[in-house]
């Protein structure tokens, strides 16, 4: 049975607003239950299921050899994780990764360790447990040498500790702040400048195993952990430490563990991430109404994310309402790719890249640790829409042309009911099959989610 105009927006919602587009006939495929298509989209599979990709020991130890050797396993790293977006029909849980994996943003191009753990970090801390608990990822990510050295913690010394005393080095108040500001409580939450060097004194020691170290057999360093993190007890803070008004009297990494979980239930937290996933979901403007029902399932779950996912797509206002935030340029071109059957970009990497660097939105190459923004209003720069324009002639150009189907055609297999009377009427008028789908590309439909 057909599906009603209603019927297909609302699928259209679940695939563009909380997946990563349509591929042809994918609103049929899940027009009769959208949300039940969400919710099952969860259960299709976080991991990347390629053997040549690093385990943990081979990235940490490349990211302290060779940028040559780093570079590699970033660039496949890159394609992994791009070939496994176009797999699943709706892309939720996809997207899920995108959003955590900014939420903890990183430039890989801070150091050579960074560039070459980020993508392994991406896939054995962000994918494994993003429909787990927020604890055992936000634990993961701090002691991972991709963020130990992406925000300077590797030679954070606690003052007092005999190293520090020692060699007269104190710590490192990055990681730390960040932590509270980003990463769980959020700006205006409430903590002090006391709180933030009290939790740098707690993760001093929290570092990772330099080349030099592991070469020379120094600080505990040898090649069989060579790049890895470790946690230098000489280099930690002694005694009991106070953030947010309670007494941390742990030893050693146990206190700074300790610390992490109680931000990782904490009610600011919960409410930072509600609201963050709201902003890139749903709205630009969330409301309490949509953020107060994900806050909820968060912290009644202990940090469970898959009940806070549950959550944000039972919303009233998830699967309704005209989409009014634009796809982010990454987004776009995942959606490109989906809708044209498109499956790689063999040796034409320049022509997914280029577009992307323009548009300033390169994978892991976000200098500030804030991570890319969720407001429509910066993907909207006065270049933006042209730039946007000239990448969708280019996807024609590279990938297309000698596949392309046409245009009035393939807008139906996509929208379906959902494709508004002026934009299949300007796809029934194009004769030329680059002007057409071009068109098709910058059609409301498929920029907007």
């Amino acid at each position: 049975m057909a599906l009603t105009a209603a019927a297909a927006a609302k699928a259209l919602l679940a695939l563009q607003r909380f997946g990563l587009g349509p591929k042809p006939g994918g609103i049929g495929r899940i027009g009769k239950d959208p949300l039940k298509a969400l919710q099952s989209d969860l259960n299709s599979g976080s991991a990347i299921s390629d053997s040549s990709l690093p385990t943990y020991v081979q990235a940490a130890a490349s990211g302290q050899n060779s940028f040559e050797e780093a570079y590699a396993i970033f660039q496949k790293e890159c394609r992994a994780r791009f070939s496994k977006q176009l797999q699943p029909e709706i892309g939720f849980l996809e997207r899920l990764v995108l959003f955590w994996s900014n939420h903890f943003s990183m430039s890989a191009w801070k150091s050579n360790t960074v560039l070459g753990t980020i993508g392994q970090w991406e896939r054995d801390v962000v994918r494994k447990n993003v429909l787990g608990k927020f604890s055992d990822m936000l634990i993961g990510t701090m002691r991972h040498p991709a963020m130990i050295a992406f925000l300077d913690n590797e030679n954070s010394m606690g003052p007092n500790s005999p190293i520090g005393r020692s060699w007269g080095m104190g710590y490192n108040e990055n990681l730390a702040r960040e932590i509270l500001e980003l990463h769980t409580l959020g700006v205006g939450a409430g903590y002090t400048e006391l709180d933030v060097t009290n939790l740098a004194k707690i993760i001093t020691g929290w570092s990772y195993v330099r080349g030099w170290e592991a070469d020379n057999k120094w600080n505990g360093g040898n090649q069989q952990n060579r790049g890895q993190f470790i946690f230098r007890p000489d280099w930690h803070e002694p005694g009991a430490i106070t953030v947010l008004g309670k007494s941390y009297t742990q030893t050693g990494i146990d206190q700074g563990l300790t610390v992490l979980r109680d931000l990782a239930i904490h009610p600011k937290t919960a409410e930072h991430i509600a609201y963050k996933l709201v902003l890139h979901f749903i709205s630009d403007s969330p409301t309490p109404e949509m953020v107060n029902p994900v806050k909820t399932a968060f912290l009644n779950s202990g940090g469970n994310l898959k009940t806070t996912a549950l959550a944000l797509i039972k919303l009233p206002a998830a699967l309704t309402g005209t989409p009014t935030k634009i796809r982010t340029p990454y987004e776009l071109t995942v959606a490109q790719f989906r809708a044209s059957k498109v499956t790689t970009w063999g040796d034409r990497e320049w022509a997914v890249s280029e577009p992307l660097r323009a548009l300033n939105h390169m994978p892991f190459e976000r200098q500030t640790p804030d991570g890319y923004p969720d407001e429509t209003a910066w993907w909207l720069n006065p270049d933006a829409m042209t730039i946007r324009l000239d990448t969708a002639q280019l996807f024609y150009d590279v990938f297309w042309w000698k596949t392309a189907p046409v245009p009035a055609t393939l807008g139906t297999q996509l929208f379906d009911m959902a494709l508004s009377a002026q934009s299949k009427a300007l796809l029934a008028q194009t004769t030329d099959k680059r002007n057409g789908l071009t068109s098709l590309l910058m059609l409301p439909e498929f920029q907007r989610r």
